[in-house]
């Protein structure tokens, strides 16, 4: 284990804080290594140091704005215009808000941020390229002292190459499993329930129980993406589901209630991270939370349900979007070859 100097420490982001009484009065700083510490606090004895100035607060508004401004300057193409990358700017702050200041952008918000555009059935480069913005407006501001910590970068997805990320039942087992034995049993019936609905994350959050019929066993979704309400069957599992958090309700009697009101989705987001990497698969980008909406569509088209009624149940905008799983149909092929046969014994 290395050894520090005294009056230095390793701090969990693996930087080294330094801490020293000069002339009666303590300082404080932080280096990026261990030469750099020591440096500062020789520094600190003899009197030299100069503390950094204190971090400006500058919001996700202003940084944005600045860094396509920077952007837009130095590009040789005649194709980068401010307003070209308006959309982006108007994306980023519409999430996080325009008054939000880079210090309250934590890495789970971000993570979140990125949740909500694949829930939006957003095409991977899309969400690449505002990732992109995102964490190089703030690098922008970390370097020029408008930001205390290095920005997180937003999980960076494969390009679509016909290639849908999804669970199989054995994986969708570990999972759960890990959430039991974790005590994170309302993200186990999330997860389940996810897969089990095809709803988009937004369209859970806001599902209420005004908007389910148990008896019936529908549920309708009344705003959804593209603004076309849509209802759905409710599966044995997710019958169960809604009955248990039911039974939890108490003393709510109201009927607009929020079913999954209580959930925390920003540290849903934290916990399935670490369950991914609990599970060996940290570096698999692609095993999102929105992997569960590809699986129920990805298992509704396997189990031989014709593209139309996949559409209206996933609520796709049109039935191009579905068409992306019908791969997962491997009894079309059947048919067809038995008809080359038929042709042939005719």
């Amino acid at each position: 284990m290395m050894r520090l100097p005294k009056g230095v420490t390793q701090k969990s982001n693996g930087k080294f804080a330094i801490q020293t009484m000069v002339g009666g009065k303590r300082m404080n700083a932080t280096a990026d290594t261990v030469e750099e510490a020591s440096i500062l606090k020789v520094q600190m004895k003899v009197g030299i140091y100069n503390a950094p100035a204190p971090v400006t607060a500058i919001s996700i508004t202003d940084a944005v704005k600045a860094y396509i401004k920077r952007r837009v300057e130095r590009s040789t193409s005649d194709n980068t215009t401010p307003q070209q990358l308006k959309w982006y700017h108007n994306e980023i702050t519409a999430f996080f808000g325009i008054d939000t200041k880079l210090v309250s952008i934590t890495p789970a918000k971000i993570h979140l941020f990125q949740d909500e555009l694949l829930d939006r059935d957003m095409a991977n480069t899309t969400v690449n390229t505002l990732g992109s913005i995102l964490y190089q407006s703030m690098n922008d501001a970390y370097n020029r002292g408008q930001m205390a910590n290095k920005p997180t970068r937003m999980d960076h997805l494969r390009a679509e190459n016909g290639r849908i990320r999804f669970f199989d039942v054995d994986e969708e087992q570990r999972i759960c499993a890990w959430f039991l034995i974790n005590d994170f049993r309302e993200y186990k019936d999330l997860t389940e329930f996810f897969i089990e609905t095809g709803m988009r994350r937004i369209e859970v959050a806001n599902l209420k129980w005004c908007d389910i019929d148990l008896t019936t066993k529908r549920i309708t979704i009344w705003k959804p993406k593209n603004n076309f309400p849509r209802t759905i069957n409710i599966t044995p599992m997710a019958h169960d589901i809604l009955e248990s958090w039911k039974a939890k309700r108490h003393n709510i009697t109201r009927f607009d209630d929020k079913i999954f009101g209580s959930i925390n989705w920003t540290n849903f987001g934290r916990v399935w991270r670490s369950m991914r990497a609990g599970l060996g698969q940290a570096d698999d980008k692609d095993m999102v939370m929105h992997a569960l909406r590809h699986t129920c569509c990805t298992r509704l088209v396997s189990a031989g349900t014709d593209l139309r009624t996949v559409m209206e149940w996933m609520g796709h905008a049109s039935l191009d979007i579905t068409q992306i799983y019908s791969h997962f149909m491997p009894q079309r092929m059947d048919d067809a070859v038995g008809r080359l046969i038929s042709l042939r014994s005719t």
